[in-house]
């Protein structure tokens, strides 16, 4: 005989001592919540997932993410025309967009994993702006990568702003395609040794950049600093 898993309710606390099966929806016999299961049938953890009876509406109606896209190509373009134009782009612009670049190669990225099992499989899930998936990450490399070739054309690249920029974004784009390149070996034994040089090189890197920041030397070193500062961007874009 099998003794079957027990859990509790997220909410209430109350004893579950139901069958639960992955993406099964039920109500709590207690506190009449409903939640989505999602079941490790491996290791019979489960997870619940509340369903809400609230429907949060989308800013304006759009396909989700679509205002994030509209800033994300208005900001990107003013600073591709600005560059075209053969003026300097503001550095609390080239700040704003690493971050908005960051959310579009990292985070973004697990949001959509994390959705993935909680929607629908089959449904077909609206792209930002409804434009085809993926498409403004290779606006972005594409619209920046020009820029960078612009800039160089000028003699401008080596400026302080937009190296710094330009090569934190490269080591940020580097990693996040490492990690596709090296999909297939994630969870096996190569997965795993490269996930921990990976991490003692970024510890290391980030404990140097430490010491050369609270020393006072990155105004002697300017380039190891940066240096450091591109490994560090590798890693996070590789965890994207």
């Amino acid at each position: 005989m099998f003794e079957l898993a027990t859990y509790r309710c997220p909410h209430c606390g109350a004893e579950i001592r139901d069958k639960l099966s992955d993406g099964q929806e039920f109500a709590c016999g207690m506190c009449h919540r409903q939640f989505r299961v999602l079941l490790d049938e491996r290791t019979q953890k489960a997870g619940f997932v509340p369903m809400d009876p609230n429907t949060v509406q989308e800013p304006l109606g759009l396909p989700k993410g679509s205002v994030r896209a509209i800033a994300t190509l208005v900001t990107a373009g003013c600073c591709w025309i600005l560059i075209v134009l053969g003026r300097s782009v503001p550095g609390y612009v080239l700040s704003l967009l690493l971050t908005i670049i960051g959310y579009y190669f990292g985070f973004r990225q697990k949001i959509k994993t994390a959705e993935s099992r909680i929607l629908d499989a089959s449904a077909q899930a609206q792209q930002p702006l409804y434009l085809p998936g993926g498409f403004i990450r290779v606006l972005l490399i594409l619209g920046f990568g020009l820029s960078a070739i612009i800039l160089y054309a000028r003699d401008q690249l080596s400026q302080t702003a937009y190296l710094e920029f330009f090569l934190i974004l490269a080591g940020l784009v580097a990693g996040y395609f490492f990690a596709r390149v090296f999909a297939e070996a994630s969870g096996g034994p190569a997965g795993n040794l490269i996930n921990h040089v990976k991490g003692v090189l970024v510890l290391g890197a980030t404990l140097s950049l430490a010491i050369l920041l609270l020393g006072g030397r990155y105004i002697e070193s300017p380039h190891t600093g940066l240096a450091l500062a591109c490994v560090i961007s590798f890693y996070f874009g590789s965890r994207s």
